[in-house]
């Protein structure tokens, strides 16, 4: 082995470290993105509550219109009735019931109305969280599109970084570029370490002075004993 190879196996840890870089940030989401999730999520939310409340209130609604319009025509035939009596006891008594018929109608009118406001507010606070809503999905969907677009452009940087890695592992002598392949597939994809005041650089392990002396003299291929990584010595 000479100091050459070193640097050829210096710049392949390199070139790792730097694939393993931009691959950490291919999975990374953008920034905001889980906040806009949220904030679509939460606007779902709401306006299905709201909704529900609407539905509840357009029934509710219905029902007292069809007993007002039922207890208005009761009141039109009591009416009617009132106007025909022939004595003044059947009078009192028809009178009586157009009485209770108009404070039950008068009361069913301010229900209906309290009930018709009712669901106009809902109906403001719905379209206010429908804008809320395809804000929020607007917001999340150029996320979304940013996300993809970075992606496609690290997955074009990695690409090309895996290119010139072929091309500096074409460099190295078979037997050593198996070693090192090896140690890639086994650590994440970084096969190369250095030694750092007399510690691995990748798993910081204390190394023997001799083992240390060894490696720097460049006579064959060392491993860590600790993470098993092809481990080199560069004078900087």
């Amino acid at each position: 082995m000479s100091v050459l190879l070193y640097e050829v196996l210096n710049k392949l840890r390199q070139i790792d470290e730097k694939i393993k870089d931009l691959s950490n940030k291919r999975k990374l989401p953008p920034k905001g993105l889980n906040e806009a999730l949220k904030k679509l999520k939460e606007a779902e939310s709401k306006l299905r509550t709201k909704s529900t409340e609407a539905e509840a209130g357009s029934r509710k609604t219905k029902h007292v219109a069809d007993v007002l319009g039922e207890e208005t025509a009761k009141l039109s035939r009591a009416e009617e009735k009132l106007a025909s009596v022939k004595n003044s006891k059947e009078y009192q008594a028809a009178l009586k019931e157009v009485n209770q018929l108009k404070k039950a109608v008068s009361s069913l009118n301010d229900q209906h109305q309290s009930l018709n406001a009712e669901s106009d507010k809902l109906m403001t606070e719905m379209l206010a969280i429908e804008k809320e809503l395809k804000e929020a999905v607007r917001s999340y969907e150029t996320l979304l599109v940013q996300m993809k677009d970075a992606t496609n452009q690290l997955d074009s940087e990695i690409k090309d970084i895996q290119d010139s890695r072929l091309r500096v592992m074409s460099d190295i002598p078979d037997d050593i570029r198996n070693k090192y392949i090896k140690a890639c597939d086994t650590k994440n994809g970084v096969g190369v370490s250095l030694i750092m005041s007399e510690r691995c650089g990748a798993c910081n392990m204390a190394l023997p002075k001799q083992f240390c002396n060894q490696v720097v003299k460049a006579d064959k291929v060392y491993h860590c004993p600790s993470c098993q990584r092809l481990i080199i010595y560069i004078n900087n």
